[in-house]
């Protein structure tokens, strides 16, 4: 948690912490004159270093992710977890700069969540410091200008607020329905038993579902806080994020995105999770898995394709159904509807016994050809 407290107290005596545990700047002198000019500053500032942590941020930075006066950012803390309530591009500038040593603009679009449209005309730059190589420091500014989203964006950052809360209460209805089974269930059982100490096992575990039944109820009133508003991101840093959070089993996996950029919910790792876990899990005698893109009309095809035996016909009706599956699952419904938040779609186009297809069409638009830095 971010934690309030003075800011002389924060900062060391008004200076931010370098990388080898000094302060820079003091409070008097030049030093403190330049700190006095970052904290009057109308615009956000924010420095991170080498480590990706937080080193100093304005009051005005606190305001723009959603702070109020008098809240301070203790340094150190992760940058990721600082910039989160943030639009990526500002964490993605910083990094770059960090990892190229060279200044990054962006005009980055972004709806906040109280303020409306606005659109910070941003810039990361390097901080000079002792000796050569890469900067250990990376300071990020913008100027913040109410206006106007772009509106194929606008549209589906509102359609991921919406389709959020929509996927939640699905998921949450499912499971409080069978919990509402479980515990059905297990008070029926205890007309069963006589054992004294069974019954007190059998009521202690129903008075356990009743907790996590008030629990999902909860989540109601907060699931505003779980939907992510979309946002631009590299396509192979979202496949191998992905990949990295399942066990291949020795299986190959080739995959190629260039530098392409999609607009999309951070979700999106989900849906090439779901392809790649899949695949492992049910295509017997796999030995390849292939991700390659290309454009059709305007619009990006993303597909992942496999060289197991493909999908049964008798499957394809409903592969992308809500509980379909050997484990009445969610994947590839839930694929389907993270994709629709920014207007992409999603078929199978494999055949049974030349291995399985899945295909994303991401329309013109929601994709673009990123910088190779």
């Amino acid at each position: 948690m971010f934690k309030a407290r003075p800011a002389q107290d924060n900062l060391h005596g008004r200076g931010y912490v370098n990388d080898r545990g000094k302060t820079t700047g003091g409070t008097g002198g030049m030093d403190g004159i330049w700190r006095d000019i970052l904290e009057a500053m109308p615009g956000p500032v924010c420095v991170v270093d080498a480590g990706k942590r937080i080193r100093y941020v304005n009051p005005s930075m606190v305001a723009l992710r959603g702070g109020t006066a008098g809240d301070e950012i203790v340094p150190g803390t992760p940058a990721d977890e600082v910039l989160a309530p943030l639009p990526y591009e500002v964490q993605r500038s910083l990094y770059s700069v960090l990892r190229t040593g060279k200044v990054v603009t962006a005009r980055i679009s972004w709806i906040e969540r109280e303020g409306g449209p606005l659109v910070l005309e941003s810039t990361a730059f390097p901080v000079p410091g002792t000796g050569g190589g890469m900067p250990e420091l990376a300071a990020w500014t913008a100027a913040v200008i109410p206006g106007e989203v772009p509106a194929g964006e606008a549209l589906a950052m509102e359609a991921s607020r919406s389709k959020g809360k929509e996927l939640l209460s699905v998921v949450r209805h499912d499971i409080l329905n069978q919990l509402t089974i479980l515990i059905g269930f297990l008070q029926f059982s205890e007309d069963f038993i006589e054992d004294s100490r069974v019954r007190e096992f059998l009521a202690k575990e129903e008075a356990a579902g009743h907790v996590i039944q008030a629990l999902i109820e909860f989540t109601r009133d907060f699931q505003d806080l779980a939907v992510e508003d979309p946002r631009w991101m590299r396509l192979d840093a979202v496949i191998r994020s992905a990949q990295g959070r399942v066990d291949t089993k020795g299986i190959e996996i080739v995959a190629d995105a260039g530098t392409t950029e999609v607009y999309a919910s951070p979700l999106i790792r989900h849906v090439f999770l779901t392809f790649i876990k899949n695949a492992v899990d049910h295509a017997h005698g796999l030995t390849r898995i292939t991700l390659s893109q290309g454009v059709d009309g305007g619009d990006l095809v993303i597909a992942c394709e496999d060289d197991g035996p493909g999908i049964p016909e008798s499957e394809r009706k409903t592969l992308f159904d809500r509980g379909h599956g050997r484990n009445r699952g969610y994947g590839l419904w839930l694929a389907k509807e993270i994709l629709s938040i920014t207007g992409a779609k999603i078929r199978e186009a494999g055949k049974e016994g030349g291995g399985a297809r899945f295909e994303i069409r991401v329309p013109a638009g929601m994709w673009r050809e990123g910088d190779a830095s």
